[in-house]
């Protein structure tokens, strides 16, 4: 499981629902309000690209449980 952390700027309110649409679209399950999960890292690699290419930041992450 891959972990996507992004930041959106208040201002650029379309950047954020265009994220939100392409998360839910691909099948991302939603842990917080900027923290979604997903097993296709591809997609969510497509969708980070998307989201810094447009002036937000993004991360992945590798969910590994230690207790």
């Amino acid at each position: 499981m891959f972990i996507l952390i992004f930041d959106i700027p208040r201002s650029m309110n379309t950047l954020k629902v265009q994220t939100w649409r392409m998360l839910k679209r691909s099948g991302c399950k939603m842990v917080q309000f900027s923290v979604w999960k997903s097993e296709d890292i591809n997609n969510l690699m497509r969708i980070a690209s998307f989201i810094k290419n447009n002036g937000g930041s993004a991360s992945i992450l590798e969910e590994k449980f230690v207790f």
